[in-house]
């Protein structure tokens, strides 16, 4: 069992990329507490990244709310239609990332509860 929690802990470490502290001791109850942080680390990843997703989310609609609507929309030239722009495509790109991250952590999350059933069966 031991190469279960190995894989836990190099899945939260190294995949995930989270830094969780690590309990010292030898035993089935800090292998318990160290599961709890771990957990604890995803889920608090997990909501940040949520955080970060409808602030962007919210940013690009305010962008899209407040713009001159006599202008030409997304255009790259001379003058402030270009800093629009590329605020806007700034913003959709951290947007797609943070996206991206959420899905990472919750295939994670699901990999941990996987590698806890069977450490416990």
């Amino acid at each position: 069992m031991m190469r279960l929690r190995a894989v836990r802990a190099l899945l939260v470490a190294e995949v995930a990329a989270l830094r969780v502290p690590r309990v010292d001791g030898v035993g089935e109850e800090v292998w318990a507490e160290q599961a709890a942080r771990d957990r604890e680390a995803l889920g608090k990843a997990r909501r940040k990244a949520w955080l970060v997703v409808c602030l962007d989310a919210v940013a690009l609609a305010v962008l899209f709310v407040l713009r001159d609507g006599t202008r030409v929309f997304l255009t790259l030239g001379r003058g402030e239609e270009t800093a629009f722009t590329l605020g806007v495509l700034v913003v959709a790109v951290h947007l797609g990332f943070r996206l991206a991250q959420l899905h990472h952590l919750k295939t994670v999350d699901r990999l941990y509860d996987e590698l806890l059933e069977r450490d416990e069966e």
